[in-house]
């Protein structure tokens, strides 16, 4: 049947204690990752807080939007985004950790030739000052 998707199956259905014990767990997951924020971590910072929303985005997801009880279509799109998500992520991650350090250069520059115009004799020096010329 088309609509077979949609129909909801009685056993699969949450019910009240069941939300209650998802909403609970979400709040412990909230405060982990708050409790987690005022402890040093260094370089584990992001992937500990990547892994606790992962985690809260994936009940959220099963239970609140009620998608343990569809069908595999809404598994594939929902597969099919965190993979794409996941992918962005670590283009910006690794984006990130390979950047040279800034740096500041030195006071006034040496004036150089530009590529190409090594030979021509004038290309290498700044125009002179504009106003009257000294005798």
């Amino acid at each position: 049947m088309a609509g077979e998707d949609f129909v909801e199956k009685p056993g699969r259905s949450l019910g009240v204690p069941g939300v209650l014990v998802v909403g609970a767990v979400l709040l412990a997951l909230t405060a982990l990752t708050y409790l987690l924020h005022t402890l040093p971590h260094g370089a584990w910072s992001l992937p500990v807080a990547l892994i606790i929303a992962g985690m809260k985005g994936v009940l959220i997801a099963l239970f609140y939007m009620h998608l343990r009880e569809q069908r595999g279509s809404n598994a594939l799109v929902l597969l099919t985004s965190v993979v794409f998500v996941a992918v962005l992520l670590t283009v910006c991650v690794l984006e990130t950790r390979t950047r040279f350090a800034p740096t500041i250069p030195p006071g006034p520059f040496p004036v150089e030739p530009l590529p190409g115009l090594e030979a021509a004799p004038g290309a290498a020096r700044p125009p002179g000052p504009a106003g009257p010329k000294q005798p």
